[in-house]
């Protein structure tokens, strides 16, 4: 199922390395996880800080009831093999390794990655891009996208016929409270699509849910406001200690024909 990112050929693993017929080799980390980017910038994604940010956030489980809302799905459709498109540090993928057979971990942050591969011994984790993913054509069951951009083709390239991809978006007031502290107009979010070529729309569902956020500056590194926002907003983060939240989502399950 992995493929060289090099020259595509099958890799497989070897004692403490996956090397593919070629000769090109790809070393096994400390922690578990294999580099298999060719773009060696230093700082791909999410560095050290935002993941330890995010990590502290997602730890509280406010996103907890969406992630089993999405694992309940991966039974249903009796997924055996899937992988975790921009999976960060493995919070959703972890969870997800209870229900299926075979998961995969990409993201293009080396930090997140190895974070996630250090607390979960379980899935497989490698840096890799979700528009360049190191797995043969055909070859998965399902690809999750959970808060990521959505790379269509290659998804379409990977999927077995009747795949299923789980997309996961905010939903129009996630976080709302969240923008009426920091904007004097603020927006709702769009509605995600309900049409993708060589992809059927089997169901969208909206999930909501309310908690009291005491650590509201996390919450916000969460968003992309953190870095879009004007520096009066953020103050207003900063000063505030808690915030009664709203947390929506629209889970998309598309099926590939």
């Amino acid at each position: 199922m992995l493929i060289c990112p090099k020259c595509k050929k099958e890799l497989k693993k070897e004692d403490h390395c996956y090397r593919c017929p070629e000769g090109h080799s790809f070393d096994i980390a400390r922690q578990g996880y294999v580099n298999l980017s060719l773009k060696q910038k230093k700082n791909q994604g999410d560095n050290r800080l935002m993941v330890l940010a995010r990590s502290k956030f997602l730890e509280e489980d406010h996103y907890d009831f969406m992630r089993q809302f999405v694992k309940d799905k991966l039974v249903d459709h009796n997924i055996h093999t899937l992988i975790d498109g921009g999976c960060g540090q493995g919070y959703y993928t972890k969870e997800f390794k209870q229900v299926v057979d075979t998961v995969y971990g990409i993201d293009l942050s080396k930090e997140a990655i190895r974070y996630a591969a250090a607390h979960d011994k379980q899935s497989q984790y490698f840096v890799a891009g979700i528009f360049d993913m190191p797995f043969s054509d055909h070859s998965a069951d399902c690809i999750t996208s959970i808060f990521t951009p959505l790379p269509h083709e290659e998804v379409d390239r990977v999927l077995r016929e009747n795949g299923i991809w789980i997309v996961v978006g905010p939903g129009p007031d996630h976080c709302i409270e969240l923008k009426e502290l920091m904007y004097d107009r603020p927006y709702k979010n769009d509605w995600p699509d309900t049409h993708m070529d060589h992809f059927e729309c089997v169901s969208q569902d909206l999930i909501s849910n309310k908690a009291v956020v005491e650590d509201v500056w996390s919450l916000l590194e969460m968003t992309p406001y953190r870095y879009n926002s004007p520096s009066s907003s953020l103050d207003k983060v900063k000063a505030c200690k808690s915030l009664d939240t709203t947390f929506e989502f629209v889970v998309s399950i598309w099926r590939k024909i």
